[in-house]
């Protein structure tokens, strides 16, 4: 089970648009290290979805062979979502986001809080509601329409790549690994060389 043809055409097409600036900043040895290390770790987070699955089949295994005995891929998808994981999964990447690059925790409390964190105990809680303070009103901003200040990325993007793009592509790993289980090769609409559901636009200019 290898997705990473499919992985590369949507990175180029639709990822790579959204999350950078049109332009040259010649920088382009570093750039291709950073799309490999990029390509790399979506690939590992996206086929994982073969471990996943494994997991989600021991728990049912007559559900899943049923269905797949019957050809019903959709059934198939719709037993294998948890939606309240995969809202989950979305908030902690927007936070995550939302913090990303921004000014150092500590540095946003006023001086005097700042000098009362006298012990680790006392740090450690100031850094981390300065933290969720951080990212909140990252979140707000961006889902307000306001600029993103500080932040390197905007969460909402960040956010779309996970609910469009991730999440979707891995439960595509996860059909066609549960198909194979159980015997049978997937439906077409489950190939490695294409998403299922396919809503992604090529962003790339012509």
């Amino acid at each position: 089970i290898n997705f990473n043809e499919i992985l590369l055409q949507k990175y180029l097409q639709w990822v790579l648009p959204s999350v950078t600036k049109t332009g040259d900043d010649e920088q382009h040895g570093s750039t291709v290290l950073a799309d490999i290390a990029v390509l790399q770790a979506l690939s590992k987070r996206i086929h994982y979805g073969k471990f996943v699955a494994e997991s989600k089949y021991r728990s049912d295994p007559e559900g899943y062979q049923k269905l797949v005995d019957a050809g019903d891929a959709d059934g198939v998808m719709e037993l294998l979502t948890n939606s309240a994981v995969e809202a989950r999964v979305l908030r902690r990447a927007r936070i995550k986001a939302a913090t990303y690059g921004r000014e150092p925790l500590m540095t946003q409390l006023p001086e005097q809080k700042a000098a009362e964190c006298s012990d680790a105990a006392n740090f450690v809680a100031a850094a981390a509601a300065s933290a969720v303070a951080t990212a909140f009103e990252a979140m707000n901003s961006s889902s307000d329409g306001d600029d993103v200040t500080q932040g390197k990325v905007d969460p909402a993007v960040i956010q779309d790549i996970y609910e469009k793009f991730i999440i979707p592509l891995t439960k595509d790993v996860e059909v066609d690994y549960l198909f194979r289980r159980c015997g049978r090769d997937p439906p077409s609409e489950y190939a490695p060389d294409r998403m299922s559901k396919d809503l992604l636009p090529d962003l790339r200019d012509d």
